[in-house]
């Protein structure tokens, strides 16, 4: 297969020539098909454009084999196969569920979060693909997922920062909600817990420019002000999920109401 050297998206052009040369019924599935859907990937994945386009035929077909191609025979209902922006690839749940084989579990939940809150599954969708993945891989990861998602989950900084916290044994937090103070607003909080007024928040990339910090911190004090505990993770706490998760849990047991 050829195509043009100036060709706008050599990895669509990759992912076209990985299909046109497999079988009729060849679907992109995994991390590739998580790339086409625009999900959320953890870093090692999907930044490389040297990572393998995976393909997927039906199980007793011929499994792809060729350079640059991972190939894969799986199980592929019909109703876990579509078009998205012209290339046959699985759903975005069968996506979810054929990634979390190959991801942690707290990016599970990261790109469970996206899934729904981008429309592209209901929970119902995800909880159907779960039962029907009985004892197949990704099966353990998506169960222990599922009670975590959450669809008002808005970045997938946000949401791995929420995942090391319950996976973890933090209580589960209400996401994005809006903090006011004798009728007045005074922000809208990435996770909170009401009853003990503790709220966490997540900086990323967007906050590290200085009017940014600034707004930051007369948001915080104005709700400090107001009664609550403010805890602001970044992305270097993301490595040592148990101690984020102690600090929160602390917090949580000094300010639960008696």
């Amino acid at each position: 297969m050829r195509y043009p050297v100036d060709v706008l998206d050599p990895r669509r052009a990759l992912w076209e020539s990985a299909l046109l040369t497999s079988r009729p019924d060849a679907v992109l599935t995994g991390p590739t098909a998580a790339l086409h859907w625009d999900l959320p990937l953890p870093p090692w994945l999907g930044l490389d454009d040297s990572l393998a386009t995976t393909v997927a035929t039906p199980a007793g077909s011929a499994r792809p084999v060729r350079r640059g191609v991972r190939g894969r025979r799986i199980l592929l209902p019909e109703e876990h196969v579509t078009q998205h922006l012209g290339l046959a690839v699985t759903t975005a749940a069968r996506t979810w569920l054929d990634c979390a084989a190959e991801i942690p579990a707290e990016h599970v939940i990261v790109m469970g979060d996206a899934i729904l809150r981008r429309g592209l599954a209901s929970q119902n969708d995800l909880e159907s693909i779960a039962h029907w993945a009985f004892r197949r891989r990704g099966v353990r990861s998506v169960r222990r997922a599922l009670p975590w998602l959450d669809d008002r989950s808005e970045s997938p900084g946000e949401s791995l920062a929420r995942a090391h916290l319950v996976l973890n044994g933090v209580p589960r937090p209400c996401c994005n909600r809006n903090i006011s103070s004798c009728g007045q607003w005074l922000a809208r909080v990435d996770m909170c817990w009401p009853e003990a007024w503790v709220i966490v928040e997540y900086d990323g990339v967007v906050h590290l420019e200085e009017a940014q910090r600034r707004r930051d911190a007369q948001r915080r004090n104005r709700l400090q002000a107001a009664g609550w505990l403010v805890i602001t993770f970044t992305a270097d706490d993301l490595r040592s999920p148990s101690l984020m998760a102690t600090q929160v849990m602390k917090a949580l047991a000094i300010r639960a109401p008696r």
